[in-house]
């Protein structure tokens, strides 16, 4: 051990010794207390309860003790005492082990340091979530200590059990295994909790979740010890990259900045974002009310999406927080760790400059930001979707290492999104399949097992369907399932051609290719602003081509990047091709496979956030052979147009986000953000109007009857507006946005009023007003 390191763990040693006896001293000194007011009526009733206790003494500490200078001079005596005995404490026992020839590097050896920092951060935390005061600034130690025992802890150490000397990872490998298999085990840990005697309450969550962390740590840290040192590999590689900085760096910041655009909608406005929010909340309200409760019934009702609810109910319980801003802020932070599996999965076959972009561009897609920053089952499903397909194309773990993560991952996939597990195992059989075939081209070993880990996906599905959500089997015919398959065939054999066709007749045509793409992608959204292309989808007013400029852009760095992954020599690398055919496949469908309208435009618009995470990854690696074409001097005019192409790409990307959040377009889900005057509106009705049924708009319909459990009629009120009403409706509630963007129906459109329709209010009475909404009694 290196000199400079041992002054360190000196000072660790006298720290620690400091503190036992600085503990050893109040301990004392609260035993003489009590039993020196052992019949005072109000002690003996906070004693009454331990943690109660504790309590009372850390809010006595924390706002009483300040105000009193004679009483914090002797607790400034208390700790200097302390840390004398310490150092004592720490002299002599250097003096016994010096004698015995030991040390303590010898007694503590470096390995066991990252568990020692584990159990004491545990243990802080269970401090902090019992003890500390429910005010300001000391919540805040709560609320981050809450997170990293849910978001992080469990999954690095689960991580660490299985890969104890880190064997085949990098640091964003451990970064997106640690994140991505915690969001998975909190869901599962919950729904244990909820059927066993305890509920999900604070105590029962932080416990669970903190033996279960202990664990595994300490499996991993009897693994780790009988791994042998010299056979453990070097972390060096990871530490600089070719862009000269660590890697950390890397993937921090498109994740950073995923982050704060993600959050951001809820910072603003102090509400959950998403108009399916509300019942994910009231149902996690009701597991820290009723639990243990059943999961499906009248109470909760259906139970299609668990995974977000449970993992609510337990970031709430240990925080503090009530569910509606606990899951409003930790959902989409945990919807923006997809950025780090992105990234994780790209760097196994490209390296870390096109993760670093694909992260970029993903981070910032309009689109993936607001399906993540949604308090929705498809804003916690979309990392584990991602870690998913990461574990597929890791081929650095062992084999039933990945089987095991994978199916934990599917499990708690399949409890959050059922319909995201069914599109995610068809893709992995896709790409599965399309491994098989570039193996036996080549002449290796065809290696079946890639075909497991979709076959765990589709009976985990299969069973989940059968147990839990008969009704999908009724809900799409027969006839819609036999032309889904088809639709994924054609796209199949296409993708397989595009893959498996020579380079060298293809070298010629890229140009030509690459304009072509681009002329297709402007068409399609050209057409989108002349005539609904799905049934039921609205005309898009022109100006919007500028929104979707960035997927017309980036249309020929996709057909680039598909020419050079071909000559990656890894038989993963036409993979993201084959992802891409398959959602493709899926818009296909819901396009022209004659389908439902409601259910053909929900296909639709979903489908765009699956097909962002390869079109960028083959963006990526497009815009990368772009620079290194231009690396000579005569075609640095190409690598600076190719680095304006990026940038442009990034700013028109948070432009549209700036016009949903902000300028309230239509059709971009400006609806989703909810503000609190609406909200204290609909508080107000659940308090006067029980019995009525209130004509609203979908915006306030998910609010009102999902949340505060009232009758609403979403198309009652638009009749009445546009003058086609018979008869006056009870309670109307009308809000500013209608001025601008019209009557919010399903479809997640909005229908335009005529232009005196506010002079229909003038026949109602208002009740309520409070700037933004407007009440009207009929």
């Amino acid at each position: 051990m290196s000199q400079r390191k041992v002054p360190w763990i000196r000072i660790l040693r006298i720290m620690g010794f400091a503190t036992i006896d600085f503990f050893i001293f109040v301990a004392s000194a609260t035993f003489f207390v009590i039993q020196s007011h052992s019949g005072s009526s109000q002690l003996s009733g906070n004693l009454q309860n331990p943690w109660t206790a504790l309590r009372t003494i850390f809010d006595y500490i924390f706002f009483e003790l300040p105000q009193n200078p004679l009483l914090m001079l002797t607790l400034f005596v208390l700790i200097l005492q302390s840390l004398v005995l310490g150092f004592v404490t720490d002299l002599i026992s250097r003096i016994l082990l010096k004698r015995r020839k030991k040390n303590f590097s010898t007694v503590m050896h470096i390995p066991f340091s990252w568990f020692w920092i584990f159990a004491s951060f545990l243990f802080f935390a269970a401090l902090t979530v019992y003890l500390a005061p429910q005010a300001q600034p000391y919540a805040y130690l709560r609320y981050i200590s809450a997170s990293i025992i849910v978001l992080f802890l469990p999954g690095f150490a689960f991580t660490k059990m299985l890969f104890p000397d880190w064997r085949g990872l990098g640091y964003a490998d451990v970064a997106a295994l640690s994140l991505g298999v915690s969001l998975a085990l909190t869901p599962l840990t919950a729904l244990v909790l909820n059927y066993a005697s305890c509920g999900l309450k604070e105590g029962s969550v932080l416990a669970l979740l903190s033996v279960l962390t202990i664990l595994f740590a300490a499996i991993a840290l009897v693994r780790q010890r009988f791994c042998a040192r010299q056979e453990r590999p070097s972390n060096k590689a990871y530490r600089r990259t070719s862009f000269g900085c660590p890697e950390a760096f890397l993937f921090a910041l498109p994740f950073v900045l995923a982050v704060c655009l993600r959050v951001y909608p809820f910072l603003i406005s102090g509400l959950p974002f998403s108009v399916d929010a509300w019942p994910s909340i009231k149902y996690a309200e009701v597991l820290l009310e009723r639990s243990p409760v059943r999961l499906e019934g009248e109470l909760l009702g259906s139970c299609d999406e668990l995974g977000d609810r449970l993992f609510g109910a337990a970031i709430s319980a240990l925080t503090g927080l009530k569910p509606l801003r606990a899951m409003a802020f930790f959902l989409p932070l945990a919807g923006a760790t997809s950025i780090l599996m992105l990234y994780a999965l790209v760097r196994e076959i490209y390296g870390e400059r096109a993760s670093f972009l694909a992260s970029m561009l993903l981070a910032t897609a309009f689109t993936d930001i607001i399906l993540t920053a949604g308090v929705k089952g498809e804003t916690y499903a979309h990392p584990l979707y991602m870690l998913l397909i990461l574990l597929f194309l890791h081929e650095g773990m062992v084999f039933w290492k990945r089987i095991l993560l994978f199916s934990m991952v599917g499990a708690s996939l399949v409890l959050t999104h059922y319909y995201t597990a069914m599109l995610t195992a068809t893709i992995l059989a896709s790409m599965g399949i399309a491994t098989l075939i570039s193996r036996w081209k080549v002449g290796a070993r065809l290696g079946a097992y890639s075909l497991i880990l979709p076959s765990i996906l589709s009976l985990q599905v299969l069973a989940y369907l059968t147990i839990y959500a008969k009704w999908a089997f009724m809900f799409i015919s027969s006839i819609d399932w036999i032309s889904a398959a088809s639709y994924q065939l054609v796209s199949f054999a296409s993708a397989l051609y595009l893959a498996f066709k020579p380079s060298s007749s293809s070298r010629k045509r890229t140009p030509l290719t690459c304009v072509v793409a681009s002329i297709v992608a402007f068409t399609l959204a050209f057409l989108a602003t002349r005539r609904p292309l799905v049934p039921g989808a609205p005309v898009l007013p022109s100006r919007y081509l500028l929104y979707a400029s960035p997927l017309i852009i980036a249309a020929p760095l996709s057909v680039l990047g598909h020419g050079a992954s071909k000559s990656v020599k890894n038989c993963y690398a036409v993979l993201p091709l084959f992802w891409l055919a398959t959602v493709l496949g899926l818009e296909g469908f819901a396009i022209f496979g004659n389908v439902e309208p409601g259910l053909g435009l929900t296909l639709a618009y979903r489908g765009v956030n699956f097909l962002l995470p390869p079109f960028f990854i083959l963006c990526a690696i497009g815009f990368l052979q772009l620079l290194e074409n231009g690396a000579s001097s005569p075609k640095r005019l190409v690598k600076a147009s190719t680095f304006t192409v990026l940038i442009v790409i990034l700013a028109l990307n948070i432009f549209t986000f700036h016009a949903a959040i902000f300028t309230h377009e239509r059709y971009l889900g400006y609806f989703w953000l909810y503000r609190l005057p609406e909200y204290r509106a609909g508080s107000w009705i659940s308090s006067k109007c029980l019995n009525f049924t209130v004509a609203g708009d979908v915006k306030f319909a998910y609010l009102l009857r999902c949340y505060f459990g009232l009758k609403i009629d979403e198309f009652e009120g638009f009749l009445y507006l546009v003058g086609k009403a018979s008869s006056k409706p009870a309670i109307l509630l009308t809000y500013d946005q209608m001025l601008k963007n019209g009557y919010v129906l399903y479809g997640g459109y909005s229908l335009d009023l005529p232009k005196n329709w506010n002079e229909k209010t003038y026949e109602l009475s208002l009740v309520y007003e409070n700037g933004l909404v407007k009440i009207h009694c009929g």
